[in-house]
């Protein structure tokens, strides 16, 4: 699964162990205990490999704007990227300890725990792979239904223009 595909499952995952908790609480200083099962949970699901896609994303994005203002700058831009890369890769960890520390407030220790011993569980084990799974037929099956969509709409258009007169 590409770098991408598992970012936004991990985005979906946090997501969804953040709605699904109790109601919001105000912002609570994380147990070690709460931070290290956190850590742990965001290691088991993957959160942590999303934050170093992330980094990549942003300088490339970034190497590329500036390509495409100027072409001539190619070789400079790319020698630059090399060494923003090896500079800002640590980083991610930044993104990861958010993350962890996300996971630390919005759930109590014990929920962490709970959620780990599932994760660790056969069945939390057959989930993850299964769920690794059904998120890349889920971006296939999006980007199938997306175009089918893009065609009905685009034949909706030409229907509306051609009643106003317009024979596209």
């Amino acid at each position: 699964m590409n770098k991408v595909v598992r970012y936004a499952l991990a985005v979906l995952v946090t997501s969804l162990c953040v709605t699904l908790t109790v109601p919001t609480r105000a912002e609570q200083q994380p147990t070690a205990g709460a931070l290290a099962a956190a850590k742990e949970l965001v290691d088991i699901i993957g959160l942590s490999r999303g934050s170093e896609g992330l980094i990549g994303e942003v300088v490339y994005g970034t190497a590329s704007t500036f390509l495409s203002t100027d072409p001539r700058l190619a070789g400079d831009i790319g020698e630059i990227y090399d060494i923003l890369i090896k500079e800002y890769f640590p980083r991610s960890a930044e993104l990861t300890n958010e993350i962890i520390k996300l996971f630390a407030t919005r759930l109590t220790e014990k929920e962490l725990k709970d959620v780990l011993a599932f994760y660790k569980s056969p069945l939390g084990v057959k989930f993850k792979k299964e769920s690794e799974a059904i998120q890349g037929e889920t971006m296939e099956r999006a980007k199938v239904w997306a175009q089918k969509f893009r065609e009905e709409v685009a034949a909706r258009f030409r229907e509306e223009l051609k009643k106003r007169g317009h024979n596209l």
